[in-house]
């Protein structure tokens, strides 16, 4: 009935489309399209492995309800009522069980049918976009789905398959998206390696700037350990030179002693003149200087006096003249 109602539709818009203008009608064949699908094919073999394993599960289920059966049934005679009756429950739940499991996982509404929804229909979304789009671009008016075996077609034209065309649009659109993710991806990692570059530049300007304030902290340690160094030399220089100068001075100082005690007696004393003579030698020094006093006040006198006769007689000379 629906596929009748279906040709009738298709037939009625047929002959509406050319009273007015040529109408555009194409076909698709689904199942070509997403066989040659990588994205789906993955979806379809990720699923198929899932599917495998429930079955694996459920299989071995039956197997172990099989085995529990069979024992059953060859001690059946041996057991008791009440113990046949719960190894029958005991069977009757796991089986029960089983059931649940199957349903779960491959019933209308199980998981195989929920997680096909969620893996394909990302792709035939892929699909129904492309297909939208060349429609709008083509203007088509009618495009069905060949596969389709509810719609009860006996013959399409193969010029009104626009499978390849739409493989074609998908193609040309994963081509952007993938350039689009790999533009994003060396994006990403040129920025990454300019952050590791700056980063590396960062951690190295800091390990040179510590190495500089290492140097500096050590050239400034090493000159104020010179400049102290250079003064404690200066400061024994000085002290030794004092020390010279006052064994000079206590040198000179005997020295002179022993000349004025050579002087004073004509020759060389005996120790015990000699400190004789040094308990008398400050009055001895005093009588001298004072002579020696004595002698330069005169001295001074006579050069005066004479200095006054010479201005005297050359004020005469100038008078004569």
């Amino acid at each position: 009935m629906k596929k009748l109602i279906f040709l009738s539709l298709i037939f009625a818009l047929t002959l509406t489309a050319n009273s007015q203008r040529r109408m555009r009608i194409a076909s698709v064949d689904m199942d070509y399209i997403l066989e040659k699908m990588p994205e789906y094919q993955s979806a379809l073999k990720e699923l198929n492995l899932r599917a495998e394993r429930w079955k694996n599960t459920i299989q071995r289920k039956e197997k172990e309800i099989k085995d529990l059966k069979d024992k059953l049934e060859q001690e059946k005679i041996l057991l008791t009522k009440e113990l046949l009756q719960e190894k029958q429950e005991e069977i009757a739940f796991k089986e029960k069980e089983l059931l649940k499991y199957q349903l779960a996982k491959f019933g209308p509404e199980g998981d195989y049918i929920l997680q096909k929804e969620h893996l394909v229909t990302p792709v035939q979304d892929r699909v129904f976009n492309a297909v939208a789009k060349l429609v709008q671009s083509a203007k088509y008016d009618i495009v069905f789905d060949k596969s389709n075996d509810k719609l009860g077609l006996i013959y399409t034209s193969p010029k009104l398959d626009i499978s390849d065309k739409i493989l074609k649009l998908i193609n040309k659109e994963r081509g952007k998206e993938e350039r689009e993710k790999k533009a994003e991806k060396r994006k990403k990692e040129k920025k990454e390696k300019l952050s590791a570059a700056a980063k590396a530049r960062k951690e190295l300007a800091e390990k040179r700037k510590k190495e500089r304030e290492t140097k500096r902290k050590a050239a400034l340690e090493a000159r104020k350990k010179q400049r102290e160094t250079k003064k404690g030399e200066l400061k024994k220089s000085v002290i030794k030179e004092k020390q010279k100068t006052k064994q000079v001075a206590e040198k000179e100082k005997r020295e002179g002693e022993n000349k004025q005690s050579k002087d004073n007696y004509g020759e060389q004393l005996t120790p015990e003149q000699l400190k004789e003579f040094q308990k008398k030698a400050p009055e001895l020094n005093k009588e001298k200087l004072a002579e020696q006093r004595k002698k330069q006040r005169e001295e001074r006198r006579q050069k005066i006096l004479e200095e006054r006769r010479k201005k005297k007689n050359k004020q005469e000379n100038k008078n004569k003249e």
